[in-house]
């Protein structure tokens, strides 16, 4: 069985083996906070990661997420030659976050699948460009902050759901705090819904 990538134990459940396998391409709907928790994972792990294409990337919120910098490599504007750069890439580290300057042809998608598949790395794509191949897409929804009052207050944390859709069909759903109240992925109650109200029929 291929090794499988360490990740956060919040995130633990939306994978069926407890993180992606090796070689395998993610999907990231919410490149944010998502992709900082699966750097934060990986490093603490003890395994190298490398941000392709991300010149906003939160160091610091992936470091109170758990982040090991020591073991963060980041290429923030690899222009034109991103495929190479990730290719390159591929053969040392773990685990690649990246957000494609351009929408790839599928035969790019294919060639760098191959690559991962080969380095037993994980990919994770984020971004609003379709990748051929990816073997799960996460999605972030549902995400509410807290620590606000009415017009006063400071946010304190976002609880949201994490849902990974597999390729080959089902889905699997979790609750976390993304960020907590300290920084940290942990996780969380599903909210609780509120009891509707009853209309009020109005007899003439």
């Amino acid at each position: 069985m291929p090794s499988v990538l360490p990740v956060l134990p919040a995130l633990r459940p939306v994978f069926p083996d407890g993180g992606p396998r090796a070689g395998a391409v993610l999907r990231l709907d919410d490149p944010g906070a998502l992709g900082l928790a699966l750097v934060a994972g990986a490093t603490a792990g003890d395994d190298w990661c490398a941000v392709v294409g991300m010149p906003e990337f939160g160091v610091l919120a992936a470091a109170g997420m758990g982040a090991d910098l020591d073991r963060l490599l980041l290429v923030e504007a690899p222009g034109r030659q991103w495929p190479e750069v990730v290719a390159a890439l591929a053969d040392g580290v773990r685990f690649i976050l990246l957000r494609p300057g351009e929408r790839p042809a599928p035969a790019m998608a294919r060639r760098l699948n191959a690559v991962v598949r080969r380095h037993d790395c994980v990919l994770a794509v984020s971004g609003d460009h379709a990748w051929e191949g990816a073997t799960l897409t996460l999605r972030v929804s549902d995400g509410a902050w807290s620590g606000l009052g009415d017009g006063h207050g400071h946010l304190r944390g976002r609880r949201a759901q994490v849902t990974a859709y597999a390729r080959g069909g089902g889905e699997r759903r979790t609750w976390v705090w993304l960020p907590g109240p300290d920084g940290a992925v942990a996780a969380a109650e599903a909210p609780v819904a509120e009891p509707a109200v009853p209309s009020v029929r109005r007899i003439a």
